[in-house]
């Protein structure tokens, strides 16, 4: 939490060019999922197994309210005091955090694993695998997302005759607001899961926000009310599944492992998942205009959610016995 939040605020003093600016983002994006991964384990461990998807549901929608509440107070924040100073604001809220999530991390039990080093064994667990797959393949589409929404929607004000700088102000709000639907979204997520199973409502999510991903770049000229009740839509979906696949994790990994398996699952989403902006960038330089980068978030989730489906001859991705 401190490295994210040192990251952020000497992103603000010493970001000059790309390269500084990357590295900085990619030591943020470290700190970032070195908090993530934990806290859901933190919350696994403590909670009911019977209601541990909306436990981990309600963590992860606290972490998807974050970012959200980010993209908006940048857009408040972009003109009176630019974006040097919007990021040196948000570094300081997430350094003020820092105290807050040791207080009240107190007293739950700390358990650690037979083994202190990564175990590869984990990868022998063919479900656990297929869920870390499919995890990339949420994490690929939620960033892509995430990176090039409010661009697209600046480029739909654009084209409605606002300046670029009100466009990209006025689309950041509204980039806010759509992903932010994604709070509820990940909460009833976890809360599905725990009624109708792991792989079923893995499988549900995936391949909805999928569907709507393949198609949401051919909206750029379309009416605002429907940009805005499709890509609410989208926001909702797109998180929905990412409690499921984070307790699933928890629950698929022998005890022991757990720490390995949610490392593997850490390096391969956030790590192949971070490339995804990336591609979408070049589907926008190789002439494919905003179908591109959505084109290639939906096509890529609904690739690697698929092979979930092995899992319906087996059982649902949950270890609960519900009798």
């Amino acid at each position: 939490a401190v490295l994210t939040a040192l990251a952020n605020l000497g992103f603000a003093l010493a970001a000059h060019d790309v390269v500084t600016a990357s590295a900085l983002r990619v030591v943020a994006g470290f700190g970032l999922a070195g908090v993530y991964m934990p806290g859901v384990r933190l919350v696994a461990q403590s909670s009911d197994p019977a209601r541990r998807g909306t436990a981990v549901g309600l963590y992860v929608a606290a972490f998807y309210l974050g970012g959200s509440l980010s993209f908006l107070a940048t857009g408040l924040l972009l003109e009176p005091v630019g974006w040097r100073g919007a990021a040196v604001i948000l570094g300081a809220v997430a350094l003020a955090a820092v105290p807050i999530a040791m207080f009240s991390s107190r007293g739950i039990p700390q358990t650690t694993g037979e083994r202190a080093h990564l175990d590869l064994r984990v990868l022998r667990n063919a479900p656990l695998v297929r869920t870390i797959v499919a995890y990339v393949g949420h994490s690929w589409e939620l960033f892509i997302l995430r990176a090039w929404l409010a661009a697209f929607l600046a480029a739909a004000f654009a084209l409605r005759g606002l300046s670029p700088t009100d466009a990209s102000a006025t689309a950041s709000q509204w980039a806010a607001l759509l992903l932010a639907l994604g709070v509820p979204g990940v909460f009833v997520g976890g809360w599905l899961s725990d009624r109708v199973g792991r792989l079923r409502a893995a499988l549900l999510y995936a391949l909805g926000s999928g569907a709507l991903s393949v198609g949401f770049g051919t909206l750029l000229f379309a009416p605002w009310p429907a940009i805005v009740a499709i890509g609410g839509m989208y926001g909702a979906l797109v998180a929905a599944d990412s409690a499921v696949y984070s307790t699933a994790v928890t629950e698929l990994a022998p005890a022991a492992r757990i720490g390995s398996a949610q490392a593997l699952q850490a390096v391969a989403g956030f790590g192949i998942g971070s490339l995804g902006p990336v591609a979408a960038g070049v589907t926008l330089d190789l002439g494919l205009g905003w179908v591109g980068p959505f084109l290639i978030a939906g096509v890529v989730g609904i690739a690697t959610a698929l092979p979930l489906v092995i899992g319906l001859r087996e059982r649902p991705l949950i270890t609960l016995d519900r009798t």
